[in-house]
């Protein structure tokens, strides 16, 4: 395909766009007509256009299944015409026909996005453009309801049951509306669905699979807020009570998610239950607003997606290009952050999670990996490497920090580990610590400049910006001391001239005799060209000599796969002259990296 092939495909979804505009000016004046209908006709024609023009590019879409649902309700739309059941065919025409195809524009719109420029189609490209805050509020303001409650749900009924129950059983404290998608499921959920009193129903007669289920349900959304939610979870009291207290605390807050039984990101809350009814009451005492218990992220796993609902329509809802739905939640985290909101996780709040029963249709082996490069390919980030909380930053002794007020992240990424140190001052001082960001890599500007005000890019990581001399009471420095150019007497220098009297210091070094490190000598892997190997002792040397005294060093251990592992204790074996010796060396091997922290204190002119 060629610029002038796109232009076209993307004139033909405008044509759709008008036919679509036409009909729905006509219902507003209340004169559709059988003339106005034959647009239905014309529609059908163009999606099938539209499938052709789009079939020879190879990128995973989902145009058939999307054009199947269109076809189906353009049918049942002439049919509740010949009827006369004006109620249905309004809301088939609005929930059904015009989510569907404003889908169809985003899919196509992804699929052609290599050969046109997007600023000449913003409503086509959502990311084209800042988003105005005020008038997301002034949306908000007109809204029908508090929150609209979507769920999502292919097959699993019994699931599904207990999951919508939860919902109506705990939900009695929030003005909300209820709207359940059914995504082409086969077991009786749409009849169930149906019977459930006052909801608003989706029905996907074929599967568009997570991401387009979720967004046409979000695109039915009328309250201020919307929370989406899959079947395989347990609502609990409160929880949807607790998530507003916390979105509605600030309005830079753009989503927020609750803790769940089963679930990974860090926001796992163990409560050990011996059935669900005792579970429910277990939440019920655990589930109380707490503030010290919110935390900002960089990444939030959506155990509710829960936004205002006007900020969703901005960004585009759900990329349609993670075609399986893994990342979706570090892309929707990155586009809301990105925007200029917050992402909080309200460690106040519970939901018990069965496990992935919504998207298990569309996890393939390779799904993953399909996702993660996705997620690359569209910013240039790594994210597992780059957005994902490393458990290291747990081990830190937060007894020494309690007089922290300002924090330099230097080299930290998206900025992940930084701010979850941060929260943990918040919650275990009371502290809101400000933050400054030093990075010698570009690629992470804009992500740390949503978390922060004070960013600075370095050439060199000793040259640190004079703004910040004395002036900072912790430097927590994530890209390993060992990966730099610069020699630690120079970075050691760098770090005194801006720390605070009785500063600290927080960074790590590669452990040198890690055994994945020794299997990548032994191959000559690249890797580990120019690498520099430090001793620990003499670490700890040269930062004595700029004022720096070590307090902790903590060995922190990998996942290893099983082989690593045998390996491990064989060589501890040959290695080792007595079990204490054993041990020694079987933690030194299986230890990626060192964390020191060190105390601070301006050495006497």
């Amino acid at each position: 395909m060629d610029n002038q092939s796109a232009v076209q495909v993307l004139g033909i979804v405008e044509i759709g766009r008008d036919g679509v505009s036409h009909l729905e000016n006509c219902i507003y004046n209340g004169e559709i007509g059988p003339n106005d209908m034959a647009v239905l006709d014309t529609m059908a024609e163009l999606l099938e256009a539209l499938e052709h023009g789009t079939s020879h590019i190879p990128i995973p879409n989902r145009v058939k299944e999307i054009n199947a649902n269109l076809l189906f309700y353009i049918d049942e739309l002439k049919q509740h015409l010949v009827d006369e059941n004006v109620e249905t065919f309004l809301y088939d025409f609005r929930f059904h026909f015009c989510s569907l195809y404003r889908i169809l524009e985003l899919e196509v719109a992804y699929i052609v996005e290599k050969f046109v420029n997007k600023r000449d189609y913003p409503r086509l490209y959502p990311e084209v453009g800042s988003v105005d805050h005020n008038e997301i509020i002034a949306i908000g303001e007109q809204a029908r309801c508090k929150v609209s409650v979507v769920l999502l749900a292919y097959n699993n009924l019994d699931y599904t049951r207990d999951c919508v129950q939860s919902i109506l059983d705990h939900t009695n404290d929030v003005e909300f509306e209820l709207i359940l998608v059914d995504n082409g499921s086969t077991d009786g959920t749409k009849a169930y669905f149906d019977s459930v009193p006052g909801a608003k129903v989706i029905h996907l007669k074929y599967n568009i699979h997570l991401v387009k289920g979720f967004n046409i349900g979000l695109m039915a959304a009328e309250g201020k807020y919307c929370a989406a939610v899959c079947n395989d979870f347990i609502f609990t009291p409160n929880w949807l009570s607790n998530l507003m207290v916390c979105i509605e605390s600030d309005s830079q807050i753009g989503f927020v998610s609750p803790g769940a039984t089963s679930i990974s990101n860090m926001q796992k809350i163990s409560i050990p239950f011996t059935s669900k009814e005792d579970f429910i009451e277990k939440a019920r005492a655990y589930n109380v607003s707490n503030p010290t218990k919110w935390e900002e992220r960089v990444v939030l796993l959506p155990n509710v997606l829960c936004c205002p609902t006007a900020l969703l329509d901005r960004i585009g809802y759900y990329d349609t290009r993670f075609f399986r739905g893994e990342f979706l939640d570090d892309d929707i985290s990155f586009k809301i952050r990105r925007a200029g909101y917050k992402l909080i996780y309200c460690g106040d709040t519970v939901t018990h999670h069965y496990g992935s029963l919504t998207t298990a249709s569309d996890h393939l082996t390779n799904s993953l990996e399909e996702g993660r490069k996705t997620f690359l390919d569209k910013y240039g980030l790594d994210a597992w490497i780059d957005a994902h909380i490393n458990p290291a930053y747990i081990k830190i002794d937060y007894s020494r920090l309690s007089g922290v007020k300002s924090i330099l992240g230097i080299d930290v990424k998206c900025g992940a580990d930084l701010m979850q140190i941060k929260n943990r001052l918040w919650s275990d001082f009371g502290t809101k610590a400000e933050l400054s960001i030093c990075m010698t890599e570009a690629k992470y500007e804009t992500d740390t400049r949503s978390i922060s005000k004070n960013v600075f890019l370095l050439n060199r990581v000793d040259k640190l910006p004079e703004e910040l001399a004395g002036k900072v009471d912790l430097v927590y420095i994530e890209k390993p001391l060992d990966y730099y150019v610069e020699g630690l007497d120079a970075i050691f220098a760098g770090l005194a001239q801006v720390m605070s009297p009785n500063g600290k210091l927080i960074f790590t070094v590669n452990n040198s005799v890690y055994i994945e490190s020794l299997f990548e000598m032994l191959q000559s892997s690249y890797t580990m060209h120019n690498r520099k190997i430090y001793i620990r002792e003499l670490i700890c040397l040269h930062a004595k000599m700029q004022g720096f005294e070590p307090y902790g060093i903590l060995n922190f251990q990998s996942d290893f796969s099983s082989i690593s592992e045998q390996t491990v204790v064989q060589l501890t074996k040959l290695l080792a002259s007595g079990k204490e010796s054993q041990s020694k060396q079987l933690e030194l091997l299986m230890s990626k990296y060192a964390v020191y922290q060190m105390d601070f204190q301006a050495l006497r002119q």
